[in-house]
């Protein structure tokens, strides 16, 4: 079966096809240091990649997601919730 999740900016399903963690570092030279005190930024990218109906697959942020369904049971019934709570 299959993982359902729900875009929570458009309230959109798709099918979760998986995740992913995109890490990444950049540098660019300053001003007076030149390359030997350059400037650096760095990250990480927790996201997930996604399929509409159509099989398109798109890219999330995972904090965009929230998982609906498990192999077609509901996350409530799987947890034994009634509704979500924090």
């Amino acid at each position: 079966m299959a993982t359902i999740v729900e875009h929570e900016g458009t309230g959109k399903r798709y099918v979760l096809v998986g995740t992913g963690f995109g890490a990444f570092k950049a540098s660019r030279p300053s001003f007076f240091g030149g390359n030997l005190f350059s400037h650096e930024d760095e990250g990480q990218i927790p996201i997930a990649a996604v399929c509409d109906k159509k099989g398109i697959i798109r890219w999330f942020l995972t904090d965009e997601l929230k998982v609906i369904a498990i192999d077609g049971e509901s996350v409530e019934s799987i947890f034994g919730l009634n509704s979500f709570s924090d």
